[in-house]
């Protein structure tokens, strides 16, 4: 039902841009865990986010193959950019690619690293937040980022059912379950001055916007 769901919406919805397309094939092609792209419905939920917010400055935690930052640069303001971090360079050359051939290949910086290490150093302000990478750091992700979350900005969060990992016994939560499911519980006590809602789409998005 799912898929149909998707297929519908799809057929309904204004076309991609064929580099997205392009980009989505070559990703199941090529690399592997390609199920971990983005994909239709939740890139288009983070351009609408993006446009509706007209960003200057756009942070991503984990970049897979780029999928989801070209979705988020659509929205960025002529003078905008787009930061995204990834740990490897395993999948990242096809982001890379593809950003050069995207109409924003002068708006994406792609830093290799732990993003960690390098987040404290950029120093700037963001105006929507990505979150989407190792879960198990979700909460020290957040932590790091919120301060530096300009009143109004958004931050989405990725993954948090834990592809469907939080909805077992306690007892029977692997270790990156477990964390994710506490980081849920803790994310409202963590968004001080702001607001918390779920969006129950693919493996659920949560929303945080800061007053």
């Amino acid at each position: 039902m799912l898929e149909k769901i998707e297929s519908y919406v799809e057929k309904i919805s204004p076309a991609l841009p064929s580099y997205l397309k392009d980009l989505e094939r070559e990703t199941h092609l090529k690399i592997s865990k390609p199920q971990m792209l983005t994909g239709f419905s939740q890139g288009r939920i983070l351009a609408f986010f993006s446009k509706m917010l007209k960003p200057e400055r756009i942070l991503e935690v984990g970049t897979f193959t780029g999928y989801g930052s070209l979705c988020l640069a659509e929205g960025l303001q002529k003078i905008g950019k787009l930061v995204t971090i990834e740990i490897s360079k395993e999948n990242g050359w096809l982001a890379e690619k593809y950003f050069k051939i995207s109409p924003f290949h002068s708006q994406i910086d792609l830093l290799y690293g732990d993003a960690l290490a390098i987040i404290p150093t950029l120093n700037e302000k963001w105006n929507l937040v990505y979150i989407d990478a190792d879960k198990q750091n979700n909460h020290n992700y957040f932590e790091v980022i919120w301060p530096s979350v300009q009143s109004g900005g958004l931050v989405l969060i990725d993954n948090i059912f834990a592809r469907g990992g939080v909805f077992k016994p306690e007892g029977e939560q692997k270790k990156f379950e477990k964390s994710v499911s506490i980081f849920n519980l803790n994310i409202e006590k963590m968004a001080i001055g702001g607001s918390v809602t779920i969006l129950p789409i693919r493996d659920g998005l949560t929303l945080v916007s800061k007053f």
